[in-house]
């Protein structure tokens, strides 16, 4: 069976890729440095097809990249609006080298594997119509620090590609969500919304039944969400048939502006209680209006389809939540007769 190197395949996304490989008898080695919450225990460290390795990407040797025939790139620094703003300079020079340094490995050690860059649908950030793969050599530059880098990370795979000959994948996935994220919590217990994604950070404000609800901008701003679930299957079925040298937009069919999206949450996670308006904050620099993708070239080549819709992603990110975070529910007063 193939041999998979799943750089950061203990994160968000990456989890997921892992569990629904290995169930197809893939044998893993994970590496994974764990900046982002710390050292996460997956139940699939145990599996005797898996290896994990705590190590930054960079600090990897070229022979530990040996006898692999796919390598899998989703080591990245990756989060909400507010971090993507936070730390612009250390987002582009971090990405960007540990992109380089693991396309320089695959090279060195493994030229004939499959190298698989997980891009991001922030590089389609100016666009205000459902995009295409076309679209991502023929759009208006983006203008933030990640989309930008991001793109610049598909220009090195297939720069890597044309002058050295190097096997690649890119993966778009458009706004993962699921089980696996946080809001951003600090020890105070004060949460910093923004920087993580919208969804566990919607969640968060439901349970804490933050009155009014805080909103970036004015809400209308729209974005498709997909089910890491469904991205793992997705690059699973990429992998099974060794397709190469293409890239792939995987999208959900969940498309919302924000202003409903925090809506449906609170119903979901408040159902008794009626829905208490917004706080209208301002909106940040450089936020994305409209990002909505379409996945028919992954349809028509993989007979990939997304399976999770809203409810079932909303009840999975809470479960994950409330396992994970000790959080203390405010209690409706009660009326005093």
């Amino acid at each position: 069976m193939k041999k998979v190197l799943a750089l950061g395949g203990a994160g968000f996304i990456g989890s997921y890729i892992v569990r629904e490989l290995l169930e197809e008898g893939f044998e893993i080695t994970v590496i994974d440095n764990f900046s982002k919450y710390g050292f996460l225990k997956h139940d699939f460290y145990a599996h005797p097809k898996c290896i994990v390795k705590t190590k930054d990407v960079r600090a990897l040797y070229p022979m530990e990249f040996r006898g692999y025939d796919h390598i899998l790139c989703l080591a990245a620094l990756i989060g909400g609006i507010k971090y993507f703003h936070k730390i612009p300079y250390q987002i582009a020079r971090d990405n960007t080298e540990l992109l380089s340094h693991a396309i320089d490995c695959t090279l060195s050690a493994s030229p004939e594997a499959t190298f698989t860059y997980f891009s991001s649908s922030m590089i389609y950030e100016r666009m205000q119509r459902p995009v295409t793969e076309k679209d991502a050599l023929n759009q208006p530059i983006p203008i933030t620090n990640y989309g930008m880098q991001k793109l610049f990370g598909e220009f090195l795979v297939r720069g890597a590609h044309q002058e050295y000959g190097l096997n690649y994948l890119i993966v778009r996935p458009f706004n993962a969500v699921g089980s696996g994220e946080l809001p951003d919590v600090k020890s105070n217990g004060h949460a910093e919304f923004g920087m993580a994604h919208v969804i566990p950070d919607f969640i968060y404000k439901a349970l804490v039944k933050q009155t009014p609800f805080e909103i970036f901008g004015d809400g209308e701003q729209v974005r498709t969400f997909t089910h890491a679930k469904d991205i793992a299957e997705g690059v699973k079925k990429l992998l099974q048939k060794n397709i190469k040298n293409e890239d792939f937009n995987f999208c959900g069919d969940s498309t919302h502006k924000m202003a409903e999206l925090a809506q449906k949450i609170w119903a979901r996670v408040n159902p008794d209680m009626r829905f208490p308006g917004f706080n209208h904050l301002p909106e940040i620099e450089s936020d994305v209006r409209f990002r909505i993708g379409t996945s028919e070239k992954a349809k028509t080549t993989l007979g990939w389809q997304p399976t999770y819709h809203l409810n079932e992603i909303i009840d999975d990110t809470l479960k994950f939540i409330l396992e994970h975070m000790n959080i203390v529910r405010p209690q409706p007063e009660k009326v005093r007769r």
